[in-house]
């Protein structure tokens, strides 16, 4: 029987003292700060933690900052008055500041959100042990590069899980066993590759190799979380790379088991093909619809297979391989429409923008018209050209549609038989 380490008792972490490690507080945003020091005069401990620590010490600039603290929810409330406590099964507590910007800060915890509502339905009186130390927080994680926290009282590194080494040597690594841990939560292989992807760091081969062996394991994971992370990764600039280890390690086609008998050889190529454009393009800040990002990611399996019967209905064909394509996926159906109709519209667009005629009115004046002539730039324009032909500025405004004009129901002329006035 194989142990995970993350149930072990843990080591005594290793201090990486302010001057031998890079990470400044001058990198820190502001509001971040706030929240730690007010923690920390408070009496409590606050630590920086996750992808803000690993990003700030590669030189990367975070998305967001989030903290860690043995401050229970109800007490961080009470500390900030600008703030709210969020989540159903743990709470954790969202800070607001002017600007629109928000700081999650969350206590010490043992487990995962997946692995405590596993928890609550094998052993629904297990919720007491939801909070924990800073060991077990640290060991709860997915990736020991992940799990390095900055502490805002010495400004010293705390790593538990060995995460400041892998980062220098620019290996990733699963906390724990990676088996175990790929069994409690399929997701966290998603999650090995794409730091992989953005990082361009190695693998570590028994982690590889689980991913080898569990990757059927991410049918069982409900199919919105799966889709929300692949998003992520569509929105990342490295969905090549990301692709690339998906393909590599099978677990693109236990994501998608349809597409393996249409995509080997040349539809991979194309999928790669297509992902390095829309790399190129998130890098440049091209703002990108989810629907157009699901309608480029289709391509390469629209290409490869058959095309409709009759190019008269050829809505109906797109939404039968839509469904298809994406069974299991629950895409939600607003984007499921919009993206047949953007490839709709793309299949009258494209030869109309080949042979630069001018466009007519009636495609011009479609909903989807803008997300058309980006899907038709993406799919056919030169690699060089791509990023400057779709910045904002170029891509054509979409037209006004026009109002409902609500009906207006006529008064009953009939108000009831009328009242009798005696004399």
């Amino acid at each position: 029987m194989r142990i995970d380490v993350s149930e072990s008792p843990p080591s005594p972490p290793l201090i990486i003292p302010r001057p031998q490690h890079s990470l400044s507080r001058k990198d820190v945003d502001v509001e971040a700060l706030k929240v730690l020091y007010r923690l920390y005069h408070t009496g409590f401990t606050a630590y920086l933690v996750g992808g803000s620590v690993r990003d700030l010490l590669v030189g990367r600039k975070p998305k967001d900052f989030d903290i860690v603290t043995d401050a229970r929810p109800g007490e961080i409330r009470k500390l900030f008055r600008n703030s709210r406590i969020i989540g159903r099964r743990f709470r954790l507590v969202q800070v607001f500041f002017r600007g629109g910007h928000i700081v999650e800060v969350s206590t010490f915890r043992r487990r995962s959100e997946f692995e405590e509502e596993q928890q609550d339905q094998e052993a629904p009186a297990a919720r007491d042990n939801t909070f924990g130390t800073p060991a077990e927080d640290a060991q709860r994680r997915d990736l020991t590069i992940n799990g390095l926290f900055y502490n805002i009282a010495d400004f010293s590194l705390v790593d538990y899980v060995g995460g400041l080494e892998d980062l220098q040597s620019g290996r990733i690594r699963v906390i724990g066993d990676p088996a175990v841990r790929f069994t409690r939560d399929p997701v966290r292989m998603l999650r090995v590759l794409r730091h992989a992807a953005r990082l361009g760091f190695d693998i570590d081969r028994e982690a590889w190799e689980e991913i080898g062996n569990k990757r059927h394991l991410i049918r069982l994971c409900p199919a919105a979380r799966v889709r929300d992370e692949l998003l992520k990764d569509f929105r990342s600039g490295a969905t090549r790379p990301f692709l690339e280890l998906m393909l590599a390690s099978g677990l693109f086609y236990a994501i998608f088991p349809s597409w393996e008998s249409r995509l080997r050889g040349e539809g991979e190529a194309r999928l790669l093909e297509l992902c390095e454009r829309l790399d190129l393009l998130f890098r440049a800040e091209v703002p990108l619809a989810d629907s157009l990002l699901w309608a480029v990611f289709l391509t390469p399996y629209l290409e490869h297979g058959p095309g409709p019967a009759n190019p008269k209905e050829i809505r109906e064909f797109l939404q039968e391989e839509a469904n298809a394509a994406f069974q299991g996926s629950e895409i939600p159906r607003q984007r499921q429409e919009e993206l047949v109709q953007i490839l709709a519209l793309a299949e009258k667009l494209a030869p109309v923008l080949r042979q630069r005629r001018a466009v007519p009115v009636r495609l011009s004046r479609l909903a989807t018209y803008p997300e058309a002539w980006l899907y038709c730039q993406i799919k056919e324009a030169p690699l060089e050209d791509l990023v400057e032909r779709c910045l904002p500025e170029e891509i054509p405004p979409r037209a006004l549609q026009p109002k409902r004009r609500r009906t207006r129901r006529r008064r009953s002329r009939n108000r009831g038989p009328r009242r009798v006035t005696e004399t």
